[in-house]
């Protein structure tokens, strides 16, 4: 094989190498200003191999000629219409009856979302672009660009192998989120009880009449109450178990890997979906934030499929897809606040498209007012919840934020506003591959160096290409969240980097990732013959299988909560409050309910019922804050005997042992093996045993 005839063959690695070289030199400080040059030279050596690579055309071709009228487009219309009126309906009704769990506002609602999406799907589609691969090329390229074409392009056909391959990509995502999703991860995060008591106080258990799913719970959170009940749902199905807390996070998590693929194969092509989809399935931040009972990993699958539809909508001017960018992103008001910023960013979009791309943007405005609309049918009876509480739906962000919004006008503002903001922005950068995150929820880099690598490549690309809708929306939408909820918005005695802030972004990084795959198999495919070809699906399958088999070797044997990567005190004391408090209520699980358990004498770490409850139910539990008069009249009652002993009373466990002998001492220490307590522990037999 000639090298000069294969160079863009090559090439691709060489660059790659040098962005993971750039990479890891970030981890020693000495060595960061070269890291940084060798970054931003492969980030050069990307634009100038694979810049002048077109991608999928944006708009469709024949965008101008859909002029005619017929009845199916008044059908649409008027579906649309009826839709707005029932969600206008909808939010006057909550208005009315805000104390309603669902009512008559919920039952508008859902019919206002049917009628929408009978009409949309219920219209033939209007001919548009969307990326067929250009005439004598193959299914495997990154379309390129037809500049000012007139050709009709068909909507991309997916093979039969693909669609098993997607099958199977979401199969493997789904597995690594869900098994043994009570032991994994080993942390409880506090977050995560107080959602599984917030849902069974409002929806499985209530006092008082359940609260509308059209407000917002948890007093000083507020979080909409959409996700309180979906979590009761699963509560009430499968009991009250860590792993039903976790498992609604974890649906969603595994959901998204569909529509990052279908955005990504849209624009770049199969390879780039392939690769995309692949890392985010095993991800480490990514499985993480799924195995967790809180809602901010939800917020990544709408934001894909908004991106997904959108972007198809440019190209195909289908009703549906307009319909269902607006609906998904309408939905996504209901769980994580990083959503907040969507309505903002899709604004910027449009701006964007009238600003750049006029002449075909222009032609889309009734799809940019279905979009809105859409979106507000979405929003639902939400909407006045927040007009009603106006400070519920920007203030928790704004009360928050490091800097106050404005734009400098004076020098000294602005080295004011730089000296805030950079070392903020700094560390979240270093925050992708080489600094653990500090929101006491992760405990490890956004990436692994390898994936990071490819961020540096495909940041890279987007940006040259930043006049394409796609690589525009990307950006907007990675930055955005980047700058504003991962730099600006920060919690009192937190340190940065807070990588739950940046999950609405997800996908935008994974699609970074991906480009430079696709741009590389594209150069590369093009150059080979057609028996040497089989050198990209085989190279690219095996980097993928290692990168998989990176991250989950990585959370699931090495992965540990430990407090001493914190570099805030408040949150390093909080979080060996938190290991203790796990580690004695994971110890009582292990026992099972068919023991009393103990802790002698005076705590500093005091037991967590509501922790406990989730991992072992009925099982007893009590203080014996006496132990020289309560343990002697300690009865069995046909179960076992467990004592716990934390620093500082260690000396009642020679009592004990004389008054209830034959049992077993053992010690239960963290993972790195710091010593958290001691235990002495009788068997159901052995405690009657030790009453005669």
């Amino acid at each position: 094989m000639q090298l000069g005839r294969y160079s863009n063959l090559w090439a691709g690695p060489i660059v790659y190498l040098i962005a993971l070289l750039g990479t890891w030199l970030l981890a020693s400080e000495s060595a960061r200003p070269w890291a940084v040059l060798l970054l931003i030279a492969s980030a050069v050596l990307a634009v100038v191999l694979w810049g002048r690579q077109d991608w999928t055309p944006a708009f469709a071709s024949d965008a101008p000629a859909r002029t005619a009228v017929n009845r199916s487009r008044l059908f649409y219309l008027l579906g649309v219409t009826i839709a707005v009126l029932l969600a206008i309906a909808a939010d006057l009704r909550y208005a009315l009856a805000p104390n309603e769990t669902f009512g008559v506002a919920g039952i508008l609602w859902i019919a206002g979302i049917g009628v929408l999406l009978c009409s949309a799907f219920g219209v033939p589609r209007l001919r548009g672009s969307e990326g067929q691969p250009p005439k004598g090329g193959t299914p495997n390229q990154v379309p390129p660009v037809f500049q000012q074409s007139t050709m009709d392009l068909h909507p991309i056909r997916w093979t039969t192998w693909e669609i098993v391959l997607l099958a199977v990509l979401f199969f493997l995502a789904l597995l690594s989120r869900v098994w043994n999703l009570t032991n994994f991860p080993d942390n409880i995060y506090p977050d995560e009880i107080m959602t599984g008591t917030v849902a069974t106080q409002s929806y499985v258990d209530p006092t008082t009449p359940p609260p509308s799913v059209f407000s917002t719970l948890w007093s000083g959170i507020d979080l909409p109450a959409l996700w309180f009940w979906f979590v009761a749902v699963f509560l009430k199905l499968g009991g009250m178990s860590l792993a039903m807390l976790r498992l609604p996070a974890a649906l969603f998590g595994a959901a998204t890997i569909v529509p990052l693929y279908a955005l990504l194969r849209g624009t770049w092509g199969r390879y780039a979906a392939i690769a995309g989809s692949t890392i985010m399935a095993f991800s480490i931040s990514n499985v993480h934030y799924s195995r967790l009972g809180l809602n901010n990993i939800v917020t990544q699958f709408f934001w894909a499929t908004c991106f997904f539809f959108l972007l198809r909508a440019l190209r195909s001017c289908r009703p549906s897809d307009w319909v269902l960018a607006g609906l998904s992103a309408g939905l996504s008001e209901y769980f994580y606040y990083g959503t907040r910023l969507l309505p903002f960013m899709l604004a910027v979009f449009m701006v964007f498209l009238l600003a750049v791309h006029w002449k075909q943007a222009r032609q889309y405005a009734s799809g940019f007012l279905v979009l809105a609309g859409t979106y507000f049918v979405g929003f639902g009876p939400l909407l006045v919840h927040f007009i009603r509480n106006p400070n519920l739906y920007l203030g928790r962000g704004a009360s928050l934020l490091i800097w106050s919004p404005h734009i400098p006008i004076s020098f000294a503002d602005l080295r004011s506003a730089w000296k805030t903001i950079w070392p903020v922005l700094c560390e979240n950068l270093l925050g992708i591959s080489t600094h653990s995150s500090q929101d006491i929820i992760f405990y490890a880099s956004l990436l692994l160096p390898a994936e990071a690598a490819l961020l540096v490549l495909g940041v890279a690309l987007l940006l040259w290409h930043w006049r394409h809708p796609a690589a525009f929306l990307i950006l907007v939408s990675g930055l955005g969240v980047l700058l504003i909820g991962g730099t600006l918005v920060a919690y009192p005695n937190s340190v940065p980097p807070l990588i739950n802030h940046w999950t609405p972004a997800f996908p935008a990084f994974h699609v970074a990732l991906a480009v430079p795959v696709g741009a590389w198999a594209t150069a590369a495919q093009s150059e080979l013959e057609y028996r040497l070809r089989w050198i990209l699906p085989v190279t690219i399958t095996i980097a993928l299988l290692v990168l998989g088999w990176c991250n989950l070797n990585f959370y699931f044997h090495r992965y540990y909560a430990d407090p001493a990567s914190l570099k805030s005190k408040a949150y390093r004391s909080a979080q060996r409050n938190y290991e203790v408090q796990t580690a004695q209520s994971r110890y009582l699980a292990s026992l099972g309910p068919d023991y009393q358990v103990f802790t002698v004498g005076q705590s500093l770490w005091p037991y967590d019922p509501v922790t406990t409850r989730y991992l072992v139910p009925e099982q007893k539990w009590t203080l014996l804050n006496n132990p020289a008069t309560e343990l002697p009249s300690i009865g069995r009652h046909n179960k076992g005997l467990a004592f716990l002993f934390f620093p500082g009373t260690e000396q009642h466990q020679q009592m004990t042992e004389q008054l209830f002998p034959g049992g077993k001492h053992d010690e239960v220490t963290s993972r790195r093996g710091k010593h958290l307590f001691y235990t002495y522990m009788l068997t159901p037999p052995q405690a009657q045993a030790s009453q005669k």
